[in-house]
Parts: C-alpha cells; sequence; structure tokens
C-alpha cells in the first residue's frame, strides 16, 4: 500500500480541524497535529482561522517549535502539548488539542468524568492536569504527560482536552467520544445520578469499540456536516 503524500496528510488534518470547529470542540485557538516522522510534526498556524482553514495553514515543526520547511510561519504557542506526547510516546501518531464545552464545565467545577457512555470506556481513567494554565514550555508539557500516562486523553482543568492516537482518525474519535460523555454526563446530572458503566461493561465495551472502522464511522459521521 503507498503512504500517503504529505499533500493529502495536511488535507486529513485540515479536515479533522474543520469538522472539530463545526461541531465547537474547538474554537479559534484549538490545534491539531500529525506526527511527521521521529523528530517533527505537521501542525495548523497559531495564526490560522479555524473555520477557513486550508492546506496552505499547515506548518511543519521539530520538536522545539522551529519550522523545517524553511518558513517563517509560527506554531501555536501551546506546540509543546504536542512535542511532548511524540517525545514520550513513540507509537502516537496524532495530537489533539480542543477546547469543548461539556469536558470543561465539569474539570471546572472539579466533577471527575465516569464512564457513562459506552465509547467512554476506550478513553483510560480521563485524567486531569490539576491547572488551567497554558502548556507553553517543555517543562509544563512534560508535567501533562506524566498526568496523562497512557491514556488516550488528558483534562486540561477549566481549559480544555488533549487526545492522543496512532492515526487521525483514532485520535479524532477519542477528542469526539470524551466530549459527547460529558455532555451526557453533565445532562443527566441534571436529572440525578447517571448511571456507570461497571468495570466488567466497559471490558466488553473495549473488547467491541476499538476498531479502526468504527473510529472511521466516527469521522464520516463528522465529515458529513462540512
Amino acid at each position: 500500500m503507498l503512504k500517503p503524500s504529505e499533500e493529502a496528510i495536511k488535507q486529513e488534518l485540515v479536515d479533522a480541524i474543520r469538522m472539530l470547529e463545526r461541531a465547537e470542540y474547538i474554537d479559534h485557538n484549538g490545534h491539531c497535529s500529525v506526527r511527521r516522522d521521529e523528530g517533527s510534526f505537521y501542525i495548523n498556524s497559531g495564526g490560522s482561522m479555524r473555520a477557513a482553514l486550508t492546506v496552505e495553514d499547515i506548518v511543519t515543526v521539530d520538536l522545539d517549535g522551529k519550522p523545517v520547511d524553511g518558513g517563517n510561519v509560527k506554531p501555536p504557542l501551546e506546540f509543546p502539548i504536542h512535542a511532548e506526547v511524540y517525545r514520550a510516546r513513540p507509537k502516537i501518531g496524532a495530537v489533539f488539542h480542543t477546547h469543548p464545552q461539556w469536558s470543561t464545565y465539569l474539570t471546572m467545577t472539579g466533577v471527575q468524568q465516569k464512564v457513562v457512555y459506552a465509547q467512554a470506556s476506550l478513553l483510560g481513567d480521563m485524567p486531569v492536569m490539576d491547572s488551567p494554565m497554558s502548556v507553553n514550555s517543555r517543562a509544563i508539557g512534560e508535567k501533562m504527560v506524566a498526568v496523562m500516562g497512557d491514556n488516550p486523553i488528558v483534562m486540561l482543568k477549566a481549559h480544555g482536552v488533549v487526545a492522543a492516537g496512532e492515526t487521525v482518525l483514532e485520535c479524532f474519535a477519542y477528542a469526539a467520544y470524551v466530549e459527547e460523555n460529558a455532555r451526557r454526563q453533565y445532562m443527566a446530572l441534571q436529572i440525578g445520578e447517571p448511571y456507570v458503566f461497571s468495570d466488567e461493561e466497559q471490558a466488553a465495551c473495549r473488547q467491541k469499540l476499538r476498531s479502526p472502522s468504527l473510529f472511521k464511522k466516527t469521522w464520516d459521521h463528522y465529515r458529513s456536516k462540512i
């Protein structure tokens, strides 16, 4: 099978960002990346307009945030989110930083996300980094990665969510699942105490739902809306 071209990789990243913006999972400051090689990655530029993103807005930087394609367009200030995940987790191929509403409401109030939605069984412990501050240095990025551990996501208190996956589609699915889980948990809490999946139920869900075809199904659902 032929490897996708650089243009195709950038276009997939553009689609992901525009889908997340349309779903209101990111705002004017969200950013997403794809690993290029061991020491560099593609990411949307800091000044780009997320709702009207094109491949020209994707920049290539090294793990220190320096352009490697001869350009001078800067990445987002929080590029260390991406760089430190890539440094620490060699199997990760994509990292997304979103600013979703429902997940952030829960971290703002100190309410831990529970698995109330089958797909959330794929998200691990859903740890929270207990700081709302920008992840704009290597030191803070390393702290974030330590909190994240081997989980697919980490939540940043009163700030947003970071998702990581082996592929763009997997990463996108995790970013979508965490917000849908939070929305359901938040809405159920307005009525009563939501049902939380048991450990056995979560294990059964993971066995069935960790599937590239189901990640693609999630992707296609959001892709149809842009």
